[in-house]
């Protein structure tokens, strides 16, 4: 017994150094490279894009998780008509969220990259900006444009219950002024787990994801865009 207590001692250790140890550059090129491929095979399985916009983006996706020296996520997101409208790969690693994902759609795609809770985005191969831990916005240029600051992401599971604490939804603030409202997505790994039968205080799947408050600018389109994919795809699984 002392053998075997001691054996998995040294096993989870192991497991930690591997899946925090600092990958190579080539190793992060390869991987990334693997991942656009994957979604842009994807794509022959998504319904068109057409004259959608991300006010069509809904909280319903269907995935395939994994989980060893990495968390990876691999699936699809679909329109509130119930289209599958975006394939997506998302990878972490370590103790947080650190990582990156990409996102296509048969329009567009998308890059992003995760460190320390601060997101970078690329946007058919053109830099965005970033969102930052706090929720501010900062242009390709380093500008400060606005902030879309996400509530909270802490629950409680109990006998069947769950509760989500911090708001539902949340503003999307961009040139001092309130352009969208985005509606938190559910985090579907619960769901997945059934680690709960009913929830409280938290969206339901297939709901929007995004309603606008003011008609937006061309620029100002694509960061909705990105901050609506955030949410469900990022946000609306928590892999750790």
């Amino acid at each position: 017994m002392i053998i075997f207590i001691v054996g998995m001692i040294f096993l989870i250790r192991w497991f930690i150094k591997k899946g925090t140890e600092q990958k190579s550059p080539e190793h992060i090129q390869h991987e990334q490279q693997s991942m656009q491929a994957r979604v842009d095979s994807m794509k022959k399985s998504l319904a068109p894009w057409g004259n959608r916009s991300y006010t069509d983006i809904s909280s319903w996706m269907e995935y395939k998780f994994s989980k060893g020296m990495a968390r990876r996520l691999v699936g699809t997101v679909y329109s509130l008509d119930k289209k599958p409208i975006m394939a997506f790969s998302r990878v972490e690693r370590g103790f947080n969220s650190d990582g990156y994902f990409f996102v296509g759609s048969t329009n567009f795609n998308l890059a992003f990259e995760v460190k320390d809770d601060n997101i970078d985005i690329v946007l058919n191969q053109q830099s965005l900006g970033r969102i930052t831990k706090s929720g501010d916005l900062f242009n390709n240029q380093g500008e400060l444009i606005g902030n879309a600051k996400h509530p909270a992401k802490i629950a409680l599971n109990s006998s069947g219950l769950r509760y989500r604490f911090g708001e539902t939804t949340y503003n999307v603030q961009l040139h001092n002024k309130d352009i969208a409202t985005i509606f938190v997505a559910p985090n579907y790994a619960d769901y997945a787990e059934s680690l709960s039968s009913v929830n409280i205080n938290e969206n339901a799947v297939g709901q929007p994801i995004i309603q606008l408050l003011q008609e937006p600018s061309p620029e100002e389109e694509k960061w909705l865009l990105a901050i609506a994919i955030v949410e469900i795809v990022h946000h609306g699984h928590w892999m750790i």
